[in-house]
């Protein structure tokens, strides 16, 4: 399932976007989705196609990378403690991220749905305003589900 509760984390803190990126690459290899080589080609991939959204309430970042570091298809999820600086997809303008969904998925058919999805979860201001203020991983699974993201 996607969503493995080890990589659902809250309230993180990171000095910088990419050690928001390398503790959540790092929970995605502990549960074994991913190969030793995702974090550094997640933090390659992030400096040349930046990942980062301004929502119209928060900023958000997808980070993700090739299929060929994948093991097990998996979604992270972080909500960092204090907001870090990424670059906007795009344009590369300046976003303050605080949600972070971390790709990892084994076809790019899957990518391309995931993707999709998850811009139709940053258009609704509610499920992100929940997804800010929950705790608790099952509650974040719930949401995962009423917006079509697991089933």
């Amino acid at each position: 399932m996607l969503f493995d509760k080890d990589v659902i984390l809250f309230d993180k803190e990171a000095t910088d976007n990419k050690d928001a990126l390398g503790i959540l690459a790092d929970s995605l290899y502990k549960v074994g989705c991913v190969n030793k080589e995702f974090k550094p080609a997640i933090l390659e991939r992030e400096s040349n196609f930046p990942t980062a959204l301004n929502t119209e309430t928060i900023g958000v970042a997808i980070p993700h990378t090739d299929a060929d570091k994948v093991i097990e298809p998996q979604i992270g999820f972080m909500r960092l403690k204090n907001p870090v600086h990424f670059l906007q997809m795009g344009d590369n303008s300046d976003v303050q991220v605080k949600l972070i969904f971390m790709l990892a998925l084994k076809k790019s058919d899957d990518q391309l749905k995931m993707l999709q999805t998850l811009m139709g979860l940053f258009q609704n201001k509610e499920t992100l305003t929940q997804l800010e203020t929950i705790n608790d991983k099952n509650e974040f699974l719930k949401i995962m589900k009423n917006v079509g993201i697991i089933k």
